[in-house]
Parts: C-alpha cells; sequence; structure tokens
C-alpha cells in the first residue's frame, strides 16, 4: 500500500495511465492432504509464485506484507479462509489480484514415503479491481519435482495476471530456472515458518548446503547474520543474491547497514549508490548521506536534504540534517530542524541536547566528528516504489 506521501509525489508528477505491472497478493496454498507434515508446501508454493511474479516485473506483495494485512484483520496465517475473507484481505493491503489454491498429496501404492507421492496444485484467482474470478490452473506429478511444477504454474498464471507481457516460450523460461532440490525446498520453508532465530539459522544453513544454486537461503542468512551483527558473514551471503534477482536492491541495502556496521563507511556509501540507480528512495538516500557523513564528505549534507525533502515529518530525517548542519556551524538552519525533530519525537533527549548547542551557538572546529552518529534506516520500501514506478512509468 503506498503512504500518502508517496501518493502525493505521484499526483505532482502527471496523471497516469495505469501501467501494465500489476500489485498481486499470493496466499499460503492450503493442505487437502492428511499429511499434516507436509503443511510447508503450500508457503513454498507461493513463495515461489511471489518471486517469479516479481521477476517478471510485476508487484508481488511480499510475506512481511501478507502478515501485515493478516495482522490488521487479526487472522490467523495457517487458518482456511472463505473467499469473502480472502477478498477483504487483498482489498485492504490495495493488490489488484489474489492468488489462492490447494493442494492434494497422496502415496504411491505401497509405498509409506511421503517424498514418492504424488501432488496436485490447483490456483485460483480473482480479479479485485472488477471482482471477477479467473481461471483455475492444475499441476500434476511426483511431489520431488514440485520445483518444476511451480515455475509451470507461474508460467500460466502470469498470461492471466499481465496478458500483455511478452514472456518467453515456456520451454526458454523453464530452460532458465535450475530445478531446486526438494529437501532444500523444504528446509528453507521450514526457515521462514519459525519463529526461533537459531532455528531459522539452522534450516537456512541446511538448505544452502543441499543446494548451492538455491539464492533464498542466501539472501535470509544474510538478514539473519545482519541482525546478529556478524556483518562479515552477513555480507559473504548476501553477495550471493544475483543482479536479476527482485532481492537485489535490498542485499545490496543490507549489505550496506552490514558495512556500516563494520566501519567499512566507503564500501557501506558505495553498496547504497548501487542502489540508488535502481531505487532513489529516501532512506537510501539517508543511509548514504550517514556514511558520507562519517567520511567528513561534503556531499552528506545535500543527501541529507534529499532524504527529507522525500518525507518532511520523518524524524531520523530531520535529527540527521539538523546535526550534520550543526556539526558546520549552520546554527539557525540546524535550530529549525532539530526543532522539529524534537516536536516529532519527545522523548528524543539526545535531539534536544543538539538543539540547545545550536540555540547557544556551540562552535566546531573545522573537520570535527559528528557530534552524533547518524541514524540509519534499517528497511527499503520496495514494493511502494515499485507501486509508483508502475503509476508514472508503463512498463516496456
Amino acid at each position: 500500500m503506498l503512504p500518502l506521501r508517496v501518493l502525493t509525489f505521484a499526483a505532482l508528477l502527471f496523471v497516469a495511465v495505469r501501467a501494465q505491472s500489476a500489485t498481486v497478493l499470493v496466499l499460503r496454498f492450503h493442505n487437502d492432504s492428511q499429511y499434516s507434515d507436509l503443511n510447508w508446501v503450500g508457503e513454498s508454493i507461493s513463495g515461489t509464485l511471489e518471486q517469479e511474479y516479481g521477476q517478471a516485473g510485476e508487484i508481488a506483495l511480499d510475506r512481511n506484507a501478507r502478515a501485515e494485512g493478516l495482522k490488521r484483520l487479526s487472522l490467523r496465517p495457517d487458518a482456511d479462509f472463505t473467499k469473502a475473507t480472502m477478498i477483504r484481505l487483498g482489498q485492504t493491503l490495495n493488490a489488484e489480484y489474489l492468488v489462492f489454491g490447494s493442494y492434494e498429496i497422496k502415496l504411491s501404492p505401497g509405498s509409506t514415503e511421503l517424498k514418492d507421492s504424488s501432488i496436485q496444485i490447483t490456483a485460483h484467482f480473482i480479479d479485485l479491481r472488477k471482482l471477477r474470478s479467473g481461471p483455475d490452473i492444475s499441476e500434476a506429478g511426483k511431489l520431488a519435482d514440485l520445483s518444476r511444477f511451480k515455475e509451470h504454474l507461474a508460467w500460466e498464471s502470469l498470461k492471466y495476471i499481465d496478458p500483455k507481457n511478452v514472456l518467453p516460450p515456456l520451454e526458454q523460461f523453464m530452460s532458465a530456472r535450475k530445478p531446486t532440490r526438494l529437501d532444500a525446498e523444504e528446509s528453507y520453508t521450514r526457515g521462514l515458518l519459525s519463529t526461533d532465530k537459531d532455528q531459522q539459522q539452522k534450516w537456512f544453513l541446511l538448505a544452502a548446503n543441499l543446494d548451492a544454486s538455491f539464492i533464498g537461503p542466501a539472501y535470509e542468512l544474510g538478514r539473519l547474520y545482519l541482525d546478529r551483527k556478524d556483518y562479515g558473514q552477513s555480507i559473504r551471503w548476501l553477495l550471493r543474491v544475483p543482479t536479476d534477482d527482485p532481492r537485489y536492491p535490498e542485499a545490496r541495502f543490507y549489505m550496506g547497514l552490514s558495512a556500516y556496521g563494520a566501519g567499512d563507511f566507503a564500501s557501506a556509501a558505495n553498496y547504497y549508490r548501487e542502489v540508488l540507480k535502481i531505487m532513489p528512495l529516501n532512506e537510501v538516500y539517508n543511509n548514504l548521506a550517514a556514511a558520507e557523513d562519517q567520511l567528513n564528505q561534503p556531499a552528506a549534507l545535500d543527501d541529507f536534504r534529499r532524504a527529507l525533502e522525500g518525507d518532511p515529518n520523518d524524524p531520523v530525517y530531520l535529527f540527521n540534517l539538523g546535526a550534520a548542519l550543526l556539526r558546520k556551524n549552520s546554527f539557525q538552519e540546524a535550530a529549525k530542524r532539530l526543532d522539529e525533530a524534537s516536536e516529532a519525537a519527545p522523548a528524543d533527549k539526545e535531539a534536544r541536547d543538539l538543539l540547545a548547542r545550536a540555540e547557544d551557538r556551540v562552535t566546531n572546529p573545522p573537520g570535527a566528528k559528528p557530534l552524533a552518529a547518524a541514524r540509519l534506516k534499517q528497511k527499503l520500501d520496495t514494493v511502494a516504489f515499485r507501486q509508483l514506478k508502475a503509476m508514472i512509468e508503463p512498463k516496456k
């Protein structure tokens, strides 16, 4: 869902004809079989569809967006929703298309091993703009070939979600995607579903070791190690995310946070400059400016200003610009920004202390270190950016 500031910015540019890109919400597929140990398959199906829709240029709402919508409506993620509830969830998240479905798993005659079972997946679609159901698409075969069925389902469903999108022929589409081992998919998905950080790390490491070309576990491990302040390991894993992966801008953003945390401000600045080429967002300008400020580079002030221009009421941007101006002895403007930061966050003692320095015109010697550590943004709002881009720049 687009923040008001982004919608306002888009309106100022021009009234645009809707682009081809569609905002899609994919719900976890429901397990219709008796084997509860295979509930992870439903999350795996939805995750692959999200990834492939994003790869094709659509705006696929991720797991965090889905979780936020469920939270707003007080819904359990593992519940079996009615169609009315699913439509309400999609509308809550401003989705244009809703994708949901189920799967049935059956053991082969004489077998007791679930890995030898067969699976049938059925996907359903709703155009939320017209409140009209789309086609039902089914895939069936051996569970061991789940990776291939999910990719084929993605290709088939993209023809409905975005009929003007020129997809490569099916054989070319499938050949460009290396099948993922079933045990690696299971480990990765169990990691996503776990709420325990240690268990997540265990599952993701197992998935990465089982299938070295599987990007999902590497991305998640990079984020986990960042949370644990193991910055070297975080960068090592995030480096595996390729440029054509929809998670690439976020991976580079988190690498910037890791490099900054490790004190490598030059590398952090380079990572953020790379992200800016793809997504010139306020949070990227802010974090780039923080790294430049640590390096005492003049560009820091301009980049702090760019961040604030995008969101004039954000207390982080107000604080950072105010502190940078104070270090330059620009007392009047520094006091203005720090006063605004204090009003936006009354409990912020550091902002009040810097405001007092600005009002008392306490000078700083040339080349002095920052009076206060710049505050970094920890997340990149890629969904909002892609929605804005879809509004103002039709997909070619």
